[in-house]
């Protein structure tokens, strides 16, 4: 299969103003049952201000996130101009690193209501040993067409001293995808580009 254009990816990312951090187009194969799953390249967790929440539910939902080791997220305060008691009005908090992908062709509505036929898996290492979860969270659009987009979080930030990142694949269960596809990618992240 020769790889399309980013098309579905690009419409995706103008649509909420943002850039891929990483870019790659590679085919990981038909990791999907009549579908290749082509991966675009990686969004890095970006800091966002939100209103503050109740503090003591914002602790216990970020109780530890400080550790880079548990792949959780920093969060840091700063007062708002104008903020009567001294409590901060926003809190800054980092999105999670995402990979996004499309799969060709793309899912029609029908197949995204079957079940887990179509959820292949991800993990995610790197080379200072950092724990990722592996929920496997993400979403796609099921619109059908030539292809269509989706994203996987990475499961947690990814630490400033990683120099490689390792995202390995496995195909839903009782899939086993045709030759060749990819078992795993390798990124160089000081590079910011496909390692293997």
């Amino acid at each position: 299969m020769s790889i399309p254009p980013r098309t579905a990816t690009d419409a995706y990312l103008a649509t909420i103003h943002a850039r891929l951090d990483i870019v790659f187009d590679i085919d990981l194969g038909e990791l999907v049952r009549g579908h290749h799953v082509v991966a675009r390249g990686i969004k890095l967790g970006q800091p966002v201000d939100t209103r503050r929440i109740d503090r003591e539910r914002l602790r216990q939902l970020m109780e530890g996130a400080d550790d880079p080791h548990n792949g959780g997220g920093f969060i840091s305060r700063r007062s708002a101009a104008g903020s009567d008691a001294g409590e901060p009005d926003t809190e800054t908090t980092m999105t999670e690193p995402e990979l996004h992908y499309e799969f060709v062709p793309g899912l029609d509505p029908a197949e995204g209501e079957r079940g887990f036929d179509w959820y292949w898996m991800m993990y995610a290492s790197d080379d200072v040993g950092t724990e990722y979860a592996d929920d496997n969270g993400g979403a796609f659009d099921p619109s059908g067409g030539a292809a269509s987009h989706g994203t996987r979080d990475i499961g947690g930030q990814i630490p400033p001293q990683a120099s490689r990142l390792t995202l390995a694949f496995e195909p839903p269960q009782d899939w086993v995808p045709p030759e060749p596809w990819r078992r795993e990618i390798v990124v160089d992240l000081r590079e910011r580009r496909l390692a293997s």
